[in-house]
């Protein structure tokens, strides 16, 4: 059921603190940072080392949840992040066992979610999630832990072409990937994109 465990998630108030410890101070490397407007806060990717990866959470207002949990119980640890291979498999196994779980969603193309409540974990929350690790990190540069999911050689032809819309720091964009060729443009370019590959034809 479990394929790896891909990060320990960690909500912070002050993400250039955060950033100055975990960068600057032990040598981290970012790889992806993005607001989730909707639930009003931000996600950092950040690889320490060669096989560790953790996530940094701070809010974006004040009544998105994880301002709330930092509130209530100040910085540090959220949840841990299991990468599974198919998350209906890992559901139906956990209700066999009589673990319950909650929170199954698809809140963004190519991931999918649910949740062991801390009081069923030991204290701690726990997430499952079937993703491909590569969707989720700045083309140009593959973690070593990450190589496993690298697809051999010559077959980015036989990739399916995927289009997504991303919101990120720098506001929504698009972005166009097959296999690990990936264009991100701003959104607000789509339609001069469009109207230049028909000038090719």
């Amino acid at each position: 059921m479990i394929r790896r465990i891909d990060h320990v998630s960690i909500a912070v108030r002050d993400l250039d603190k955060a950033r100055a410890f975990f960068l600057d101070a032990l040598g981290g490397r970012e790889l992806f940072c993005a607001p989730v407007t909707d639930q009003k806060y931000r996600w950092t990717t950040v690889e320490l080392g060669t096989s560790c990866f953790i996530e940094l959470i701070d809010p974006l207002e004040k009544d998105g949840f994880v301002y709330r949990c930092l509130e209530k119980r100040g910085e540090g640890p959220h949840h841990i992040t299991i990468q599974v291979n198919d998350i209906e498999e890992a559901h139906h196994i956990l209700q066999e066992k009589g673990i319950p779980t909650f929170g199954y969603a698809e809140p963004f193309p190519g991931w999918k979610e649910l949740y062991i409540h801390p009081k069923n974990a030991f204290g701690t929350l726990i997430q499952f999630a079937e993703f491909n690790p590569l969707d989720w990190i700045q083309p140009g540069y593959i973690p070593p832990a990450y190589k496993e999911f690298v697809p051999p050689e010559g077959s980015v032809a036989e990739e399916k072409i995927e289009v997504h819309k991303m919101e990120t720091e720098r506001g929504p964009e698009i972005e166009i990937r097959q296999g690990q060729t990936v264009i991100r443009l701003p959104f607000a370019q789509l339609e001069e994109l469009l109207a230049s590959l028909k000038r090719q034809k």
